[in-house]
């Protein structure tokens, strides 16, 4: 039993069929017969042969009218002009004036001959191949010369002809062979050129947005290692120094053991606290905006560093809650990193004090008195706890001081700082 398919079926099955070869030869033309620069000229040149050569074939030619007057069949000799014209478009890519030179020289000998449309379809693409890949001045040069040899033909065939008509389609003819391909190829020059810039633009946006993405990863890291460094630093460094001073001296007193081992367990569950808010803000990708507020948590802070045997004094402070998440930040850890570099480098009685004065936070913490007859000279490039520290307060728009000042009582260590609150709104 034979089963016939619907005609329409095969109607559909016929059209994909041909959709299919048409295709495959479209992909067989692009990716091998014109795959490169090179090739598109060569084929450019082999299709203008081509078509000239059914042209004379046929025996369109001496187009113009006028026959070069040779005896017998002379359509034939058509062909030397057209293998010429065809042999030029090859370079007219990477040398597209000489090659216009030559072909106008070529072009010129055809009409001579009566003309010929395939040495004109040549000539065409030499002109058109000049607009677009000559350099500018040049094809400025070229404009000026069709706009002044158009009209320059017209009146010179109209005092030879005295005929107007003819004039005019003389100029016209003139203007189809010259300016056409011209404006062609400075149209599409200026395309090019616009899509140029365009993809230029494009890429120095994509670099643009790179640079900005690699400063946001820079200050990222640039937060992270400051906030490391004063949630961390002070800590660990008092477990150092007391196991180290429980280490050399075994044979202390076991109240004395007892109140290392206190500051040390104090510094670690303090660490501990600070490393979980910071893990906290890392996995919600919460900033200091929407931190919670730390001053309001001084008092636990100066307690913890008065386990580790340092007197502080706290002065003044004002209405936390009203304060910017970030002023109430930096001021915080302005104040720590204070507190530790004088657990690690004074001692003594410290004095902090918080204070809020014509729209902004001022910050101070005087060290304890230096004794001795000098005190060391200290640089803000010798350490990061200075640098973290300016850095805080100059981010949002304050300054920071810091330094020797003399007291009442001898020099002491001042570290002072004013963060604007106004801005921060």
């Amino acid at each position: 039993m034979r089963i016939g398919l619907h005609p329409s079926t095969d109607l559909v099955m016929t059209r994909m069929c041909w959709d299919g070869g048409v295709e495959t030869i479209g992909a067989l033309w692009r990716d091998r017969v014109r795959a490169t620069e090179r090739r598109r000229d060569i084929g450019d040149a082999l299709l203008t042969f081509a078509a000239g050569s059914a042209f004379v074939a046929v025996g369109l030619v001496n187009t113009g009218g006028r026959s070069p007057g040779l005896p017998g069949d002379t359509r034939w000799l058509y062909l030397l002009p057209l293998l010429a014209i065809c042999l030029v478009m090859v370079f007219k890519r990477h040398h597209p004036l000489a090659a216009l030179a030559a072909g106008a020289v070529i072009f010129g000998a055809d009409v001579a001959m009566g003309g010929s449309i395939g040495v004109l379809l040549g000539f065409f693409d030499l002109v058109y191949a000049a607009a677009l890949r000559a350099p500018a001045g040049w094809v400025r040069r070229l404009e000026l010369g069709v706009g002044v040899l158009v009209p320059a033909t017209a009146i010179t065939t109209f005092v030879v002809s005295g005929d107007p008509q003819v004039s005019l389609l003389v100029g016209l003819a003139v203007f189809a062979v010259l300016g056409t391909p011209l404006w062609w190829g400075r149209s599409v020059r200026h395309q090019t050129e616009l899509a140029e810039m365009a993809a230029e633009r494009a890429r120095d946006l994509e670099r643009l947005a790179e640079l900005r993405s690699e400063e946001v990863v820079r200050e990222e890291r640039t937060q992270m290692a400051r906030d490391l460094h004063d949630a961390l630093a002070g800590q660990l460094s008092t477990i150092a120094i007391q196991s180290e001073s429980i280490l050399a001296t075994p044979n202390a007193s076991p109240e004395r053991h007892e109140q290392g081992l206190r500051a040390i367990r104090s510094a670690s569950v303090l660490a501990l606290r600070e490393m979980r808010s910071m893990i906290g803000l890392l996995r919600t990708g919460a900033d200091p905006s929407t931190s919670p507020a730390r001053l309001n948590e001084l008092d636990e802070l100066v307690e913890g560093f008065a386990g580790q045997g340092l007197r502080v004094e706290v002065a003044a402070r004002p209405q936390m809650s009203s304060l910017p998440a970030a002023v109430d930040q930096a001021a915080y850890r302005i104040v720590q990193e204070s507190l530790t570099n004088e657990l690690k480098h004074g001692g003594g009685e410290v004095r902090a004090t918080v204070t809020r004065n014509r729209g902004a936070l001022n910050v101070e913490v005087l060290g304890g008195a230096w004794e001795g007859s000098s005190p060391p000279e200290v640089s803000e490039s010798g350490g990061i706890g200075l640098l973290t520290m300016r850095e805080r307060a100059e981010a949002l728009g304050g300054t920071f001081e810091a330094g020797w000042c003399e007291g009442v009582d001898g020099r002491r260590w001042r570290v002072s700082a004013v963060i604007p609150l106004e801005e921060m709104r």
